[in-house]
């Protein structure tokens, strides 16, 4: 199931709205975003989530402002992969989609990645390459993404686990000490763009298959 609510419609929201201030807020995130989402820089979206930020008050409560930018990163990562990876059929790049981590007793389960690569079969995808995409990485989301991929792991021993990330509050440490659970993590950010580094190891692992 793909995401329900996506950036765009947080843009929309605002340009609909009966407040001239707000319409033109909208206005000038709907123009940004159509920057970003086309050059897809990684400086374009840095300043798309800036002026989220320096608006918050105006976009609304705590938990909508933080979707709204959490989902924006995720398209990024999303759409980045889309442009510049190359899939072999059957293969595609899949948004918030679930992944099966367990089946038994004519059950199944699936748990939703942000970001995978793989094979759709039926309601879930196989994955090669799941990605948890994170604005600010603390240990709370870290442990998060941790248990995600251990039991994404025990279904499928072979996907590659990635962490993205751009803004880390968190002991250097404990990151490091998760590196035997997660293949490998990148930061996209003004002060450490991994970008490159992040799209040529899905290039690896597509083509390791």
């Amino acid at each position: 199931m793909t995401k329900l609510k996506k950036p765009i419609d947080y843009i929309n929201g605002l340009r609909l709205s009966s407040n001239p201030k707000t319409r033109e807020l909208g206005e000038s995130l709907n123009k940004q975003y159509c920057d970003w989402t086309q050059s897809l820089q990684l400086k374009s979206l840095l300043n798309f989530l800036k002026t989220i930020e320096e608006n918050k008050g105006r976009i609304g409560v705590a938990q909508l402002f933080g979707k709204f930018r959490a989902y924006s990163f995720e398209e990024f990562v999303y759409r980045l992969i889309q442009a510049e990876v190359s899939f072999p059929k059957p293969l595609g790049v899949y948004w918030s989609e679930k992944c099966l981590i367990w089946e038994g007793a004519g059950q199944k389960y699936g748990m939703e990645f942000d970001v995978t690569v793989g094979k759709k079969l039926d309601d879930f995808v196989e994955p090669i390459v799941a990605i948890d995409a994170k604005v600010e990485l603390d240990s709370s989301r870290l442990k998060t993404s941790l248990a995600s991929f251990l039991l994404l792991k025990q279904r499928s021993p072979n996907v590659k686990c990635f962490l993205v990330y751009m803004l880390a509050q968190i002991e250097p440490l404990l990151l490091r000490l998760t590196k035997p659970w997660v293949d490998e993590i990148f930061q996209l950010s003004s002060e450490k763009d991994e970008t490159r580094a992040f799209i040529e190891s899905v290039q690896n692992a597509i083509k390791s298959v």
